[in-house]
């Protein structure tokens, strides 16, 4: 029986991931691309180790292309190609040097379908979130594959998560439940479009809402326009390009301050994740005392 093509599973998670977009149930294609991207991912993290070892070269770019791979291999078993800084590392035999260089190759396609998975439940998320071996594996790559960055990012998505909203120009406060948020874009967005009629806004145009929630990534409108400046309960500028878990807790909550816009702030997508649909729930107005209380315990305005 011939051997399988290597990289062969990693295609087909990807076309099982496509198929997935078009509204096939996810559950089936969950296990074998947890399975497959751990082990590429694994393979991943120890190819950087080898390379450095043996050559001061730069990472080749992860591709599939055949003779990058194989060069890479080379590099790495020594008698099979051009030499590295030879005596820095012990040389792998050919068969370890291309596993590694394979496993660094196709990880980008096992990561692809493994986020289009993501973004289909807070379920799935919740699910994946919680296996050791996963959040292993993404850690130890960060560092050499930025371009795996949605990796951690949509581990880390918040769903059901408990918001508490402070508008400082006003007051009051508000009780929120948010979830499948990629982004603290979305999130202003999203606190803009639930708060209209709460607080004094000029209101977001629907488009934007639309681009924030389930319609055309970029709205018809033009770029989204900021409504306020986040801070943490700290006093600190909340990052837009960040997510809702980098909000810290204060007293075992996350916290978000609402400040008048300091200067105009537009963006151009409304989510980072096309798939993922965001959540957002208004469930109580704090009263007077209450609103006052978490008023006394953020940071002041800067």
């Amino acid at each position: 029986m011939k051997p399988r093509p290597p990289g062969l599973g990693a295609r087909l998670a990807v076309m099982g991931g496509a198929m997935v977009e078009n509204g096939a149930d996810p559950a089936p294609l969950i296990d074998p691309v947890v399975e497959g991207l751990c082990d590429a991912l694994e393979r991943s993290a120890e190819f950087p180790r080898a390379w450095r070892a043996v050559t001061d070269r730069r990472l080749p770019e992860p591709g599939p292309e055949d003779q990058v791979v194989l060069g890479a291999a080379r590099v790495l078993s020594g008698p099979f190609g051009l030499p590295g800084r030879l005596g820095l590392g012990r040389r792998l035999p050919f068969a370890r040097a291309l596993d590694l260089v394979v496993g660094w190759s196709i990880a980008e396609d096992w990561s692809a379908a493994a986020t289009t998975v993501l973004q289909r439940s807070a379920a799935i998320r919740a699910d994946l979130s919680r296996r050791p071996r996963l959040a292993a594996a993404v850690a130890a790559t960060e560092d050499d594959r930025p371009d795996l960055w949605c990796l951690p990012r949509l581990l880390a998505v918040l769903d059901d998560e408990p918001l508490i909203v402070l508008h400082r120009p006003t007051g009051r406060a508000y009780a929120m439940t948010i979830g499948g948020i990629g982004d603290n874009f979305q999130l202003s967005t999203l606190l803009a479009h639930v708060l209209n009629g709460h607080v004094p806004l000029t209101i977001p145009h629907p488009s934007w809402v639309e681009a924030a929630t389930d319609g055309p990534l970029e709205p018809e409108a033009g770029p989204i326009v900021a409504r306020f400046d986040l801070r943490d309960g700290t006093g600190e500028s909340i990052r837009t390009a960040g997510c809702p878990a980098d909000i810290p807790l204060l007293d075992g909550q996350r916290v978000v301050v609402l400040d008048s816009p300091s200067f105009r702030r537009t963006w151009n997508i409304g989510r980072t994740y096309p798939m993922m649909r965001p959540s957002i729930t208004l469930d109580r107005v704090l009263p007077e005392q209450e609103a006052r209380v978490w008023s006394s315990r953020v940071a002041p305005a800067p």
